[in-house]
Order: structure tokens, then C-alpha cells, then sequence
């Protein structure tokens, strides 16, 4: 089995690398960008260092996924660079992931961050056995305010400066609709929503454990169709998946498509747990949903999971609306790192 290294955690003051490693954000969203670069520094205590790539526009960087390649790589063997932080996801990074050297991102492990399609490089150094961190991109992530915002903020100061999160707690409150980054002054108006928690499915109050593995349910699918970068079944052996879909806000269908293929392909079982992200309840880029439609919608989709899993893996436990993934706020899942899920007391451990 693969042994796991844990990246050396930041100290205040370290250098951090920002870049594109999917799409870019400075031409269109300049605001939300700055804004980002300011938390990283005034929040954090953080020195971002620019590279090219987060200066370029999505069709260019889409052009370049060498470019992109050459960035990370570069970041991961200067020894100056103690993290990786991508400006945003997209939908290309997985084209990146040809033109990299494993050998010497084994051999210089650095932290990473990120979410969405920024699954790929996760899975990627999954199999490299580089724990990384599944939150702290510069959009969405650095963008809430208020008592989401802090949540976010004190879970990934543990992410950036400690060895293990600890302890994590479901939040107050939660939001699932999308900051206004085209404005030129960024405000979180954010309608917030009273959070019941998360529910433990499925347990019989044992506790649970085992390594972290997973990241966007749809670049999932996309590992599903090239079968080129996912982990042998045995290396997933008693792992804990973490699924969540993004902004896209599938539908049921195509969730329980995803799974059945899992399922039939014989990943599903593998796991001990499971834990699922609450839901973007509207797509980004589609006709507005009452708030019934929105409960409706999140209803489907756990219930869909619930069905999915008994039919493959009916004694898998799972841990639905969990706080990470496209809704805020988020925990930055310690990915490759060991998790306990102890039902009883209603909470999760990363020691």
C-alpha cells in the first residue's frame, strides 16, 4: 500500500505560489481576484507570488495545458514555494496531468490546494502519496464574509499552518447561492440559511476510519471515462470517499449514473465511508428555483445516493451534507489523510 507524506505545514511570512491550473479568473473577475490575493496576506500572514500563468485568460491557458504543467512543477521544486494555491477550477486540468514528472513532485512534496477541477491534481497526488487540501483556491473560496467566512478561514489556517485539522464540526449556518465576482467592489450578500447539521446514515454508531480519497463528483466521471490516473481498487482498499458535485447542480439522473458506474466497476465497495458535500441547490447557469424546489432538489439527490449505495454497498455508512466542496462554508479536506468518523458523538476527526 502507498505510504502517505504529509507537506511540511506554512509558517507566517512563507511564500505561496498562485496560479492557473485550470481557467483563469484575473481578466474577467480583476476584484475578486485582488480580493483573494489581500486575504491570502492580511488574513493569513502569507507572501502570494504571482506566476504567468494566473495573469492569462481561459482560451489561452486552454491552449497551454504544457505551460500550466510546467508552472506546478516549477513551484513544487523551488524550495522558496512552501504552497500551491490556483486562482480557480475550470474544466481542463485534466490535460495537464500528461506533461508532469512524478519523481520529483515525490521528491519535493508541497502543499496543495483547491477544489473542483482541481480534483484532477488531487488524484493525482493521491497516487504519489502527497496529502493535499481540498478548499483555499483564490475564487470561490476567499470570497465570504461574516460567520461563514470565519468558519472557512479557521479551518484552512489549520490546512496552512498545522499538521491535522483536528476536530471539525458542522457549521451555523451555510449558503449555496454565488458571490457577485464581476462587481468591482466584491460584497457578500449572500442569503444564509439556519444549517441541521450533518446526517449520519447508516452507522450503527460504530466508528469508522481509514484514508480520505475523492474530490467533484463530475471530474470523477471524468477519471471514470479515462481510466488512466484513478488508483488501483486494492490502494483504495478501507479508504473514505468524499464526493460533492459543483455549481453545475446535476441532476438525479445523471448522480445516479455516476455511481452505478462505481458501482458496477466495482470502486463503490471498496470504501468504509463515505462522505457527501451538501449541494448547490441552483446551477450556476440556469432558471432560478424557489426555495421548495431547492429542499426538493437536495431531498432527490440524498435520497438518490441512499438508493445507489444500498444497491452496491449496502453496508457502507455515509455522511450526507457534509460542509466542503462548492457551498460555503467549507472545510479543506485533509485528502490522503487519515479520518475518523465517530457517529455516537456526531463528529468527524482528522488526528
Amino acid at each position: 500500500m502507498t505510504e502517505f507524506t504529509l507537506p511540511p505545514a506554512l509558517e507566517e511570512g512563507d511564500k505561496v505560489a498562485v496560479m492557473a491550473t485550470s481557467a483563469g479568473i484575473k481578466d474577467r473577475f480583476p476584484a475578486a481576484f485582488e480580493r483573494g490575493i489581500k486575504r491570502l496576506e492580511r488574513r493569513f500572514g502569507l507572501e502570494p507570488v504571482i506566476y504567468d500563468t494566473a495573469e492569462e485568460d481561459s482560451e489561452y491557458l486552454n491552449s497551454n495545458p504544457e505551460e500550466k504543467a510546467e508552472e506546478f512543477m516549477e513551484a513544487f521544486e523551488d524550495p522558496d514555494i512552501k504552497a500551491v494555491v490556483p486562482v480557480t477550477g475550470g474544466d481542463e486540468e485534466l490535460r495537464i496531468l500528461k506533461y508532469l514528472d512524478p519523481e520529483n513532485l515525490e521528491a519535493n512534496p508541497t502543499r496543495f490546494y483547491g477544489i473542483s477541477d482541481n480534483t484532477n491534481l488531487h488524484v493525482y497526488l493521491w497516487n504519489l502519496g502527497i496529502q493535499s487540501f481540498y478548499a483555499g483556491q483564490i475564487v470561490p473560496d476567499l470570497m465570504s464574509e461574516g460567520e461563514v467566512g470565519e468558519y472557512t478561514y479557521e479551518y484552512l489556517e489549520k490546512a496552512f499552518f498545522e499538521d491535522a485539522l483536528g476536530t471539525v464540526k458542522a457549521s451555523n449556518q451555510f449558503t449555496d447561492e454565488f458571490v457577485n465576482i464581476q462587481a468591482e467592489e466584491i460584497n457578500d450578500d449572500r442569503s444564509r440559511y439556519e444549517n441541521s447539521g450533518w446526517e449520519f446514515w447508516n452507522f450503527n454508531q460504530q466508528t469508522v476510519e481509514g484514508r480520505l480519497f475523492g474530490g467533484c463528483f463530475e471530474i470523477m466521471d471524468f477519471h471514470m471515462a479515462t481510466q488512466k490516473y484513478l488508483p488501483e481498487r486494492e490502494e483504495l482498499e478501507g479508504a473514505v470517499l468524499a464526493l460533492e458535485t459543483s455549481e453545475e447542480a446535476p441532476s438525479e439522473t445523471t448522480v445516479k449514473r455516476g455511481l452505478m458506474c462505481l458501482g458496477e466497476n466495482g470502486m463503490l465497495r471498496k470504501f468504509s465511508a463515505i462522505l457527501i458535500g451538501r449541494p448547490i441547490r441552483t446551477p450556476l447557469h440556469g432558471e432560478e428555483r424557489t426555495e421548495k424546489e431547492k429542499q426538493q432538489y437536495h431531498r432527490d439527490q440524498n435520497e438518490r445516493i441512499k438508493k445507489e449505495v444500498k444497491r452496491y454497498t449496502p453496508d457502507t455508512p455515509v455522511v450526507f451534507d457534509m460542509d466542503f466542496g462548492h457551498t460555503d462554508p467549507k472545510i479543506p479536506l485533509q485528502l490522503g489523510g487519515k479520518v475518523v468518523i465517530q457517529p455516537h458523538k456526531r463528529q468527524i476527526r482528522f488526528p
